[in-house]
């Protein structure tokens, strides 16, 4: 868990990262950007990777809040929000491709960046199947998640409208199994 001075530094490091990449910004950019010492900077996050961690965490916290919030009973209105809601957050993001993936092209051999990557997923695929109220809808929900995530920058709104649609049909589908 996160102190106040580290979410707030996390936050900056998010920024920075967000708008320049992983690859560019050097530690002096990083602190530059967050606004805080050398010192301080290293104090919370000891390394460069360590930055990138702290950025990444902040942002697995932030985005699993936004996904949650209002969030209907589980089921099918519940799915159809998800994909509302992602939609809204592809719009402020401008559509960018993930931050998670992002990083961990710029860090292929870091073993903790890939961890962290991994939890995030994880937890997204676990949310997936409470969000749906069925266990087996999770992997069809995260697919549709993380394709709208990469093709939205092309698409647009018509990924989000698409997605929805299958999640749709494979409600439907599974309401039409359950009752032949």
């Amino acid at each position: 868990m996160m102190n106040d001075a580290q979410k707030q530094i996390a936050a900056g490091l998010e920024q920075v990262f967000w708008s320049r990449g992983f690859a560019d910004p050097s530690v002096p950019d990083l602190r530059a950007g967050v606004g805080v010492s050398m010192r301080t900077l290293y104090r919370h996050f000891p390394s460069r990777e360590a930055m990138i961690l702290g950025a990444l965490e902040y942002r697995h916290q932030r985005y699993l809040k936004y996904v949650r919030e209002g969030v209907s009973e589980p089921g099918l209105e519940a799915a159809v929000q998800l994909f509302d809601k992602l939609g809204g957050w592809m719009r402020v993001t401008q559509g960018k491709e993930c931050f998670f993936r992002q990083a961990l092209a710029a860090n292929p051999d870091s073993t903790d960046i890939k961890d962290t990557v991994n939890r995030h997923k994880g937890e997204l695929l676990e949310f997936m199947g409470i969000l749906s109220g069925h266990d087996q809808f999770a992997s069809t929900l995260y697919l549709l998640h993380e394709g709208v995530t990469a093709c939205y920058a092309e698409m647009g709104e018509k990924a989000v409208e698409d997605a929805k649609r299958q999640a749709r049909l494979m409600f439907r589908e599974a309401s039409e199994k359950q009752f032949s």
